[in-house]
């Protein structure tokens, strides 16, 4: 079975995450999506994260009616600070040794791959399936200037043609904060979750 690995911070989890979930097991990219939240993210190490036993609850409770979709909550029991993708991607292969893991990143973060923790046994181990962001969309010229033809062409060939899903957990953790509506934007639980739990009162800074 293919396993895509589905890492992110998830603060809120929102209709974008779960749409595309959906969609790329629809198109046929992928058998099922694990859905990992970031325990310690690098890219936020220092920055303001809601704590994760809150966005755990929050993704259960975001997926609780898909199909095809599971949550691990192995970034947790490691417990590495920071969280680095390659070590949780080979702990988890522990875990499935009879299947066939993916990962699934943004365009956005595709441009970046080359700056990650172990880029390159991370390019070179595990098929990328990359979704495309707006105006995110490399070239292959633009990636053969931090890896070689051979990876470069992987890592193009598995770009996923989707429809866009614009929705920021940023830009809702605002919106909540200025007590707007959110109700088109994430799960009707997951909106009562955070108003019982008084999560995102204040703008960040």
């Amino acid at each position: 079975m293919r396993i895509a690995f589905f890492g992110g911070t998830f603060d809120p989890p929102h209709n974008g995450h779960t749409g595309l979930a959906e969609q790329v097991i629809a198109s046929g990219y992928t058998d099922k999506v694990l859905f990992v939240p970031t325990f310690s993210p690098p890219h936020k190490f220092g920055l303001p994260v809601t704590p994760y036993r809150h966005r755990l609850a929050m993704l259960r409770l975001a997926v609780s009616a898909m199909q095809g979709v599971e949550i691990s909550d192995i970034e947790a029991r490691l417990g590495q600070v920071p969280s680095y993708t390659f070590d949780v991607m080979s702990a988890l292969e522990r875990e499935f040794p009879e299947d066939r893991l993916q990962l699934m990143l943004g365009s956005d973060s595709l441009l970046q791959l080359h700056s990650w923790h172990m880029a390159r046994e991370l390019a070179g181990r595990w098929e990328i399936l990359t979704y495309p962001r707006p105006g995110e969309m490399p070239a292959v010229e633009e990636l053969c200037k931090f890896w070689n033809a051979d990876i470069a062409g992987k890592l193009m060939k598995t770009v996923m043609k989707l429809p866009f899903f614009e929705i920021s957990s940023t830009e809702i953790r605002k919106m909540i904060a200025k007590n707007e509506k959110v109700d088109k934007l994430i799960y009707r639980d997951v909106k009562v979750y955070i108003v019982n739990n008084g999560l995102y009162k204040s703008t960040e800074k």
